[in-house]
């Protein structure tokens, strides 16, 4: 059994989700796509739309953060009673 409180305490809690079966198997399907339009427009063009999908997922990461951030906080008042 994994204790997540242990792992919080110890320095050893990974925020890296674990991809599921679902995932994986979309994972292998965009990969095909890949290939078919690396094949069809070229390397330039795939490395271009890799670049921007990995900005939009960078912007769509920080607001998770951001919103769980604030989550966090406003449940800290909430806790404090402030």
């Amino acid at each position: 059994m994994e204790s997540v409180l242990y792992e919080l305490f110890s320095g050893d809690y990974d925020i890296t989700l674990k991809p599921d079966k679902k995932q994986q198997e979309l994972c292998a399907q965009l990969c095909v796509e890949a290939d078919k339009i690396q094949a069809a427009f070229g390397d330039a063009f795939l490395d271009r739309l890799c670049e921007l999908e990995g900005e939009r997922e960078d912007w769509r990461s920080y607001q998770y953060y951001r919103s769980g951030f604030l989550l966090g906080a406003r449940l800290m008042l909430e806790a404090l009673g402030l």
